[in-house]
């Protein structure tokens, strides 16, 4: 009984090992050029028109708020009102101007309403952007705004033909009326320079 046993295992082996093998398929990479439907990161911004969205984590209810509702041109990324001066948003006169890091990943700046003399600093890395606290803060002429914390940034094009482009940012958790909820914003400036 063991030799059949043996015998079975033996043959059993030689049956998986003789299968013949599919050669892998190499993985085909397709390079799209799409350079010429979208607009530099890079460069000065006005903004226009701004929402946010807040879910109620405990009902996962959703609502749509306008930053600039009727008569209001004055808004905060932060829910409960602003904490910091990149909090605050004024349509038509908030401006954002972001520099290029020297290489990537590195560090370029973020520019606020024209503040060249106390910028923000703006890391990029192949996959993220974050608006930071300035490398340099702390360092004469230039210091915390953000109490240390960095504000992660997206953006898309919107519109070419009039050089929109949408960015989201200020994602936060809030206690609000009475539930645990989170917010993000997403803005639309106008490309000015």
């Amino acid at each position: 009984m063991k030799k059949f046993i043996y015998l079975f295992l033996l043959s059993f082996g030689l049956f998986l090992t003789s299968c013949e093998k599919e050669p892998l398929e190499e993985e085909k990479t397709e390079i799209i050029d799409i350079t010429n439907d979208t607009i530099s990161l890079y460069g000065k911004y006005r903004l226009i028109s701004g929402k946010m969205y807040v879910t109620n984590l405990v009902t996962n209810d959703r609502k749509v708020y306008d930053h600039f509702g009727p008569g209001k041109n004055t808004s905060s990324l932060r829910h409960s009102g602003t904490q910091y001066p990149i909090e605050e948003i004024i349509r038509g006169v908030t401006t954002w101007e972001i520099t290029p890091p020297p290489n990537v990943p590195g560090h370029g700046e973020f520019i606020l309403n024209d503040d060249y003399t106390n910028p923000y600093g703006f890391n990029v890395t192949r996959h993220n952007w974050t608006v930071v606290e300035h490398p340099l803060s702390g360092t004469p002429n230039i210091t915390q705004k953000m109490g240390g914390s960095a504000k992660p940034l997206e953006g898309y094009l919107l519109n070419k033909s009039d050089s929109t482009i949408v960015f989201t940012l200020q994602q936060g958790y809030e206690n609000i009326d009475g539930y645990n909820s989170t917010y993000l914003s997403e803005l639309t400036f106008k490309m000015i320079q």
